[in-house]
């Protein structure tokens, strides 16, 4: 099971966050992690965390004041260690297709991934009977991820490397594109997680797809 807290540069061309700035915190997280996948929101405990993180109640609640908002901060600081907490300006410099991609690779190897697989299977199975971890997992989560993908797509639009006038709709439909059958097999234990080349590969088609439907036309004559 890998760490909140590791660092370095991933294949996938970023600086993966060395975590929170606080020793503490981040090992608390650590364990958050692991407690949260084991057991699910329901079955976690405040006590299991401490426990598990080696820190008294009094360090983890005065960090957390309560299991949502560990909770909370458990789905964001992943989502973080993804990549997919990012300024629109991180990728300038980048072609259309190169950022695309960069987006495309942080987001599929999150989702796809089996702990955020089981994640996403234990808050769907709850949810009829207990909404609230999954209003927080989707406010910590997928609204934020799609938030900073929107901005993203506003941005490219702005400087005229997009040829849509609904930014927000094409930011949610190129998210939806990356996800498709595989996911959806992973999502109902049908088949094992693809490897890092088949995830990337089918991220460049899914990419080049897209942008056929959005490089603005000045673009396309000129290719």
């Amino acid at each position: 099971m890998q760490s909140l807290t590791n660092q370095g540069p991933d294949r996938a061309g970023r600086t993966v966050a060395d975590g929170p700035a606080d020793p503490k915190t981040a090992q608390i997280l650590a364990a958050s992690r692991e407690v949260f996948l084991e057991l699910g929101y329901a079955g976690a405990s405040m006590d299991m965390v401490a426990q598990r993180a080696r820190v008294s109640k009094t360090t983890l609640y005065t960090r957390f004041p309560s299991k949502q908002d560990l909770y909370a901060a458990t789905i964001s600081a992943e989502c973080e260690r993804h990549g997919l907490r990012f300024r629109p300006e991180e990728f300038d410099g980048l072609s259309l297709r190169d950022a695309l991609r960069r987006i495309g690779r942080r987001f599929v190897d999150l989702v796809w991934s089996e702990p955020a697989i089981r994640v996403f299977q234990s808050v769907a199975g709850e949810s009829t009977r207990q909404p609230e971890p999954a209003q927080i997992y989707y406010r910590s989560g997928p609204e934020k991820g799609i938030g900073a993908v929107v901005a993203l797509f506003e941005h490219l639009a702005a400087g005229g490397l997009l040829d849509t006038d609904d930014p927000a709709f094409a930011a949610t439909q190129f998210l939806a594109a990356l996800q498709g059958a595989p996911y959806c097999a992973l999502v109902l234990g049908l088949g094992p997680e693809p490897t890092q080349e088949e995830r990337y590969a089918f991220v460049d088609k899914a990419t080049d797809l897209f942008l056929r439907g959005v490089v603005p036309a000045s673009q396309k004559s000129g290719s």
